[in-house]
């Protein structure tokens, strides 16, 4: 079931309904309110994930994202080091959906500060991200969710996206 919590300049949702692959779509300003949520709610779907034996795909969309302050920099480089074994061995593959020059900036600075967000694979789209998700499944034959079309955002989260999307 997807997830959304929003704050005063932001929003982030998590949508598992097409497990095993998870999309999760900021817009907006994710502040460190958002970004404890995020790590927190991400963390049991992914633990959820593992103690089923389950591998997921994550997929992270910042297309409606602003460019996070220092603050949020070091908030994603440290969750990121703080990553546990089982959280690692839960996920087969993590994109990154960015198409905007400033995000990319910060996010090759959020890079140099930890190496394991070095290797995030971009894309430009999040079908472009889905598509190369269902390929990994198959190719480690796990099972691929049934998604027709183009992804849309729950119907619950198109509220927040027409408040915060630039």
């Amino acid at each position: 079931m997807p997830e959304i919590q929003r704050a005063h300049r932001g929003a982030v949702v998590i949508d598992d309904r097409y497990a095993p692959i998870i999309i999760t779509t900021f817009l907006g300003e994710t502040n460190l309110e958002l970004g404890h949520w995020f790590a927190e709610t991400h963390k049991k779907i992914l633990l959820s994930h593992a103690a089923l034996g389950r591998r997921v795909v994550t997929i992270n969309d910042a297309t409606w994202a602003q460019k996070p302050s220092p603050e949020m920099r070091r908030f994603w480089a440290e969750m990121a080091d703080r990553s546990s074994e089982s959280m690692k061995a839960a996920t087969l593959a993590t994109f990154l959906v960015v198409n905007s020059p400033l995000l990319r900036g910060a996010i090759t600075a959020i890079g140099w500060l930890t190496p394991a967000l070095r290797d995030l694979e971009s894309y430009a789209s999040v079908d472009d991200a889905i598509r190369e998700g269902m390929a990994r499944l198959l190719r480690a034959d796990l099972p691929t969710p049934k998604l027709t079309g183009s992804y849309q955002l729950p119907e619950t989260a198109q509220k927040a996206r027409s408040a915060f999307a630039r």
